[in-house]
């Protein structure tokens, strides 16, 4: 892994340790109603919001659908990673990813 490959990946980890609220001011000027994030953020933000969603739900079918969405965007995730030879980050994002699956309905 390059240099840069490693510092991209750093900065991915940093981004992800950051609170939802520091994310958004973060945001290069004149960008903060655009997606700044890297794609690999953007993707994990969406399928920790489809978990929630899921353990939120009443509804048995509704919670499957939710989760089988969120499975197929954490594949993508783990497929964009390892793609990009990025196999630290791809670790890392595959623990986040579990401990959300993991956390308890409420």
């Amino acid at each position: 892994m390059d240099f840069f490959s490693k510092l991209a990946e750093a900065r991915i980890r940093e981004w992800m340790q950051r609170p939802e609220s520091e994310r958004a001011k973060s945001a290069p000027a004149g960008e903060a109603g655009t997606d700044a994030a890297p794609l690999e953020v953007q993707l994990f933000d969406e399928a920790r919001a489809l978990y929630e969603a899921a353990r939120r739900s009443d509804d048995p079918d509704a919670r499957r659908a939710l989760v089988e969405r969120a499975a197929s965007i954490e594949t993508r995730i783990m497929v964009l990673l390892e793609e990009s030879g990025r196999p630290l980050a791809a670790q890392q994002f595959a623990k986040m990813l579990a401990d959300e699956r993991e956390k308890p309905n409420g």
